[in-house]
């Protein structure tokens, strides 16, 4: 039985100067990692089956597999345990018929297609996936960005459709900061990764053995945030929790509803900023307990788009809620590719949007089918999809197993859906739709109930239920005392002060 959970892949060309090749290899070997592929691309012929036989005597002991990266005829000549190819090696069928039946073959798959292939044939032992993340060891990738979890989820789809057990790893940018969440994000229902392959995290150290133990644990172990607690409080419990805390909610939200957003942040007794000043990021995270952040879609552009990564990054390192609205994710491709990048780069905990963000969001998830009728979805960042009550809460399920979050879905009827949960919300006014901001400013609600209770295991579910509620009685509240939007702005806000005071 192959154990891939740490798979190291050699690169003899990022060696620290204190150390050799042989060495980085024998640290990582008898600190933990399972399975080794020997990649060379430069070695003469006779110089890497003399690294091979080297490599091979240190596996040998420690009773892990070496892979031999494409050069069959070397791993022939040392008697490896097998051999990997890509997609422009050698075809795996004839690998498969060098080495014989009792060898492990690996093929290499960045697309759904070539893990059609793979399954097709059922020659292979396993594959991997990837690039997961951009990286600087391969230059010719499919996605220069990676596929992200989101790309290994679709791949896994197709192989948990193959009779025989074809294993996986994901490959690509894998280190110590996102080593647990490609182990937590890459899996579907009834099928997950099995490993992940790592090359600089190890090879580059200046202490290979330290990085392959403390790589092993973070891959043994669930993230912070995967935790999943069910609590009892209803929403006046938790609005007491929240106004008690005074949490602060980080925007990083378009200049049109920064105002607004604020406002209603203050109202309910949290406190707004708003800063995309990344250098700050970090020293928000560990200094101040009860934290969120929202991120707003709204108006993305390049450097905006590193700032919201580094955002993910550093509240998913600190274990702070995120709220995720993908604004108008359905209007353009390039906004449901921002989607996806920042999608790929961490883990949120809501996601909010109306039905046409996410039924877009939808497209994203790996047993997503495409039809002529999720074509028209959005008008701008209003939703035009005419969808019903089954279809909306089935299409909010899947994005939240999907990507392990929680979903609302806003409109006359809210929905809040999780794996577990579903809740339904009625209320509010039509005149939040004629107000900017007043979607976006839920988010900012949302995010003021989860950052009541940041850094602890606690019923994000719940605290959402009770955000949204509170929400929508402010809204039929205010709609009470006036019929024209100008007015109901400002009554709305005394509402959400008066329900939270």
């Amino acid at each position: 039985m192959v154990d891939y959970t740490l798979y190291l892949v050699t690169d003899s060309t990022m060696i620290p100067e204190s150390s050799t090749f042989i060495k980085q290899v024998e640290e990582s070997i008898n600190n933990g990692a399972t399975i080794v592929q020997l990649r060379e691309k430069s070695l003469s012929t006779l110089d890497f089956i003399n690294r091979a036989k080297e490599v091979h005597a240190l596996t040998k002991k420690k009773g892990i597999p070496l892979i031999i990266n494409d050069r069959i005829d070397v791993a022939l000549a040392i008697d490896a345990e097998g051999v990997h190819v890509g997609q422009d090696d050698m075809p795996a069928n004839l690998a498969r018929q060098l080495i014989g039946k009792d060898k492990i073959l690996g093929v290499t798959c960045s697309i759904p297609e070539e893990v059609e292939a793979v399954v097709k044939e059922e020659i292979a032992d396993y594959v991997g996936l990837g690039t997961a993340y951009a990286t600087n060891t391969k230059k010719d990738v499919t996605d220069p960005l990676g596929t992200g979890p989101i790309g290994v989820r679709k791949m896994l789809q197709i192989l948990k459709k193959c009779e025989k057990k074809i294993n996986s790893v994901a490959i690509g940018g894998i280190n110590h900061s996102n080593a647990d969440k490609v182990m937590y994000q890459c899996q579907i229902p009834g099928r997950k990764i099995d490993g992940v392959a790592v090359v600089s995290a190890i090879m580059a150290n200046k202490d290979a053995g330290k990085a392959t133990r403390e790589l092993i644990q973070i891959v043994k172990s669930e993230p912070v945030w995967a935790a999943t607690k069910f609590e009892e409080l209803n929403s006046d419990q938790l609005i007491k929790e929240m106004t008690k805390s005074q949490p602060l909610v980080h925007h990083i939200t378009n200049n049109v509803v920064k105002n607004f957003s604020a406002n209603v942040t203050l109202a309910i007794g949290a406190s707004p900023v708003m800063s995309e000043l990344s250098n700050e990021f970090e020293e928000f995270a560990k200094a101040v307990p009860n934290l969120s952040l929202v991120l707003n879609l709204g108006t993305p552009n390049d450097a905006l788009m590193k700032i919201f990564n580094i955002a993910i990054q550093v509240y998913n390192q600190h274990n702070k809620p995120i709220v995720f609205d993908p604004v108008a994710c359905g209007a353009t491709k390039a906004r449901l590719e921002s989607s996806r990048i920042l999608l790929n780069s961490g883990q949120v905990t809501v996601i909010k949007g109306n039905v046409g963000e996410i039924s877009s969001i939808w497209k994203l998830t790996s047993g997503y089918q495409a039809s002529k009728e999720d074509a028209a979805l959005m008008r701008g960042v209003d939703s035009v999809a005419d969808l019903n009550e089954e279809k909306i809460i089935k299409i909010a399920k899947e994005v939240a197993l999907d990507f392990k979050t929680i979903v609302v879905v806003t409109g006359k009827t809210n929905y809040i859906v999780d794996n577990h949960r579903k809740w339904t919300i009625e209320g509010g006014s039509k005149l939040m739709g004629l107000i900017t901001g007043s979607g976006c400013s839920l988010g900012s609600c949302i995010g003021a109930f989860l950052g009541a209770k940041a850094g602890t295991s606690f019923d994000a579910f719940n605290s959402t239920v009770a955000a949204v509620e509170l929400y929508n009685k402010a809204g039929s509240e205010a709609a009470k005392s006036t019929d024209a939007p100008g007015s109901f702005m400002a009554k709305f806000q005394d509402e959400l002060y008066k329900l939270t005071h």
